[in-house]
C-alpha cells in the first residue's frame, strides 16, 4: 500500500512539472508595484470564465518561494481549468538571507505586514485595472497556502481594521472570499477582532498537528498567533460565516493540499460567495495522499521566544 501511495504522489508531482510547462504559455505579466524591486503578477485565463478571480498567494516562510514554481504555477493553471481567472503575485521575503538564529518575533511579525501590504497593493493594481483586464473587482478572492495564506488572512484583517498596511486597498473595497492552507491571524491588540467591517466568507484548510503555522494559538499577553481552530471559534461567536477543514493527524502538509481539494473549493464559493448563504461548516478529514514536506520556519516557538525575554 506505502508503495502505491507513492507511485501515486510521484505521478501527481509529475502531473503538476507537466502543467505548470503548458501553463507558461498562456499567463500575461504586468508589474504591479515598485519597492527595492518590481513586484509582478501573472494572469492565468480560462477557456470559460465563471466571473470570479483568485488571487494566490504563494508560501515559503518569507525566506523562500516564487510566483512562478512550478508547484504554484501548475495550481493557477488547474484554477484557470476549473473557470476561476487566477492571479499568481510576487511579494517581499523578508526573511530571504537572514540566519535562523537571528530571527526575532520582530522581524516576523514585520515581514508579514511587508507581505500584506504588497498584497493589498496588487489587488489595488487589480480593482484599478479591472476594465481592461476583463475581470470583476468586487468578486476577487484571496488564496495562499502557509506564509502566502497568513497574507491571505491578514489582507483581509487589516482591511476591517483599518490598519496602515491596508490603507491602500480602494474604498469600500471587500474580498469575495479567503481561502486559507494552513493560515493564520496575528494580532497585537489580543483577541481576534474585526472593529470597522465583517470579515468575507472565509474556508479555512488546516492540519491538526501542525507546529509551523499554529492550529490552534499561542498567546502573550496582547500578542497572539491565531490559527483556524481558534479562527473559526471567534467567526462563530460573531456569527460570520466560514467553513473549516481539520485534516486529522496532518501536520504543515496540509498547505499544499489544494489541488486535492476542488470540490470543497467550488462548493465554498458556490454556497458562501455566489448564493452568500450565511452558514458555519465544520469538517474533519483524513487524507493519505497529502504526503509529510519538509518545512523551516516555526512561528509558534518564535512567540514562545519572545514570551521569554
Amino acid at each position: 500500500m506505502d508503495k502505491i501511495r507513492y507511485m501515486m504522489r510521484r505521478l501527481f508531482l509529475i502531473g503538476i512539472f507537466l502543467c505548470s510547462l503548458l501553463s507558461l504559455s498562456a499567463r500575461e505579466t504586468y508589474a504591479y508595484a515598485e519597492r527595492d524591486t518590481t513586484l509582478r503578477l501573472d494572469v492565468y485565463r480560462p477557456e470559460t470564465a465563471n466571473g470570479y478571480t483568485v488571487v494566490h498567494v504563494f508560501g515559503g516562510g518569507y525566506l523562500m518561494g516564487y510566483r512562478q514554481n512550478a508547484w504554484d504555477s501548475a495550481w493557477c493553471a488547474q484554477l484557470a481549468d476549473m473557470g476561476y481567472t487566477a492571479v499568481a503575485i510576487d511579494y517581499r521575503l523578508g526573511l530571504k538571507g537572514i540566519e535562523m538564529k537571528k530571527i526575532r518575533v520582530e522581524t516576523l511579525v514585520h515581514c508579514i505586514y511587508m507581505a500584506a501590504e504588497d498584497c493589498c497593493a496588487a489587488v489595488a493594481w487589480l480593482v484599478g485595472h479591472a476594465e481592461e483586464l476583463g475581470i470583476d473587482g468586487d468578486k476577487i478572492i484571496l488564496e495562499g497556502s502557509s506564509a502566502g495564506a497568513i497574507t491571505a488572512l491578514m489582507t483581509d484583517y487589516g482591511r476591517c481594521n483599518r490598519l496602515d498596511y491596508a490603507s491602500v486597498l480602494p474604498a469600500g473595497w471587500r474580498p469575495a472570499g479567503v481561502v486559507s492552507f494552513s493560515g493564520a491571524v496575528y494580532s497585537e491588540q489580543g483577541r481576534v477582532q474585526w472593529r470597522y467591517d465583517k470579515p468575507a466568507p472565509t474556508m479555512m484548510v488546516h492540519g491538526t498537528e501542525d507546529g509551523i503555522v499554529t492550529y490552534n494559538k499561542v498567546e502573550f499577553g496582547k500578542l497572539g498567533w491565531y490559527g483556524s481552530s481558534s479562527l473559526v471559534k471567534r467567526f462563530a461567536h460573531y456569527g460570520y460565516p466560514y467553513c473549516i477543514y481539520r485534516m486529522t493527524g496532518q501536520a504543515h502538509e496540509a498547505c499544499v493540499g489544494a489541488p486535492l481539494l476542488t470540490y470543497e473549493l467550488n462548493s465554498f464559493v458556490h454556497q458562501y460567495v455566489e448564493e452568500g448563504r450565511q452558514r458555519a461548516m465544520d469538517v474533519t478529514l483524513q487524507d493519505s495522499a497529502i504526503a509529510p514536506e519538509p518545512f523551516h520556519i516555526n512561528s509558534t516557538k518564535l512567540l514562545y521566544k519572545h514570551k521569554r525575554l
